[in-house]
């Protein structure tokens, strides 16, 4: 009885076991036994489940068929939708605005056939806010963000205008003008950081821009469509065989 009780006891120690764990099953058909640590939109991290004090292995959601997890929840994972690891569906023709949020630009890697240079346009938007944006394709955001800046540069030299009709003619100082001196901090503030932000949006804008480009690339390198001339002979009853020359059209998936 003793001895029943134990091995009763051992199998339920070994179907806990075995709930407690995820189970990742790759496209190659192997399965790996681990502990998920984090789901990206790229790529996932996880322990062997045999030594979860070990390294932390990372794996591309690309090579993943299924995730199960420990509580009988799943993910399913489809062929990845870009190659840069888009958030949703992209295809030629998508406007900025349409696919702007649909990236993630710390996982953008420079490519050769890249158009627009992250660098250039932050340094760009450094000395004319709003160029940079233009440099990288969006001229109609750089010119919003330029009208933008000169309205807040109206409005500094405006308020100082202004605080200079409070001056006394006699000792120098300001006398009174306490909106126009608030008008003037609040531009200049508002100035310094519309700048930074203008700096930081381009490098954005060209990253997102470039990371769009290479998912394109990669479309049209899957779709492969070639023409091909041909030459063959055909039978005819009169003289045998007759030479025929045409265009053949393959398509690659």
């Amino acid at each position: 009885m003793k001895k029943l009780f134990f091995v009763f006891a051992a199998l339920m120690g070994s179907l806990v076991s075995v709930q407690a764990q995820d189970l990742i099953t790759m496209k190659n058909g192997d399965d790996v036994e681990a502990k998920i640590i984090e789901v990206s939109p790229k790529e996932v991290k996880y322990k062997k489940f045999s030594n979860l004090d070990g390294p932390t292995f990372t794996v591309n959601k690309s090579d993943i068929l299924i995730i199960r997890y420990e509580n009988g929840e799943k993910d399913i994972f489809d062929e990845v939708n870009s190659r840069s690891g888009a958030l949703g569906d992209v295809y030629e023709g998508m406007r900025y605005r349409d696919y702007k949020n649909l990236y993630d630009t710390h996982y953008y890697i420079h490519e050769a056939g890249d158009a627009y240079s992250p660098g250039w346009a932050g340094v760009a938007s450094f000395f004319i806010p709003g160029l940079g944006q233009g440099v990288a394709g969006e001229w109609g955001r750089g010119l919003g963000i330029f009208a933008a800046d000169l309205g807040l540069s109206a409005l500094f030299y405006g308020s100082v205008a202004t605080l200079s009709t409070y001056e006394n003619e006699t000792t120098g100082e300001i006398e009174g003008g306490g909106g126009a001196s608030l008008l003037a901090v609040g531009a200049i503030i508002g100035k310094v950081v519309l700048d930074i932000w203008s700096i930081c949006d381009a490098v954005h804008v060209a990253k997102v821009k470039n990371m769009y480009q290479q998912d394109i690339r990669s479309q049209r390198a899957a779709f492969d469509v070639k023409v091909v001339p041909y030459l063959a002979s055909t039978q005819t009853s009169v003289s045998g065989y007759q030479p025929t020359a045409g265009l053949s059209l393959k398509v690659n998936f």
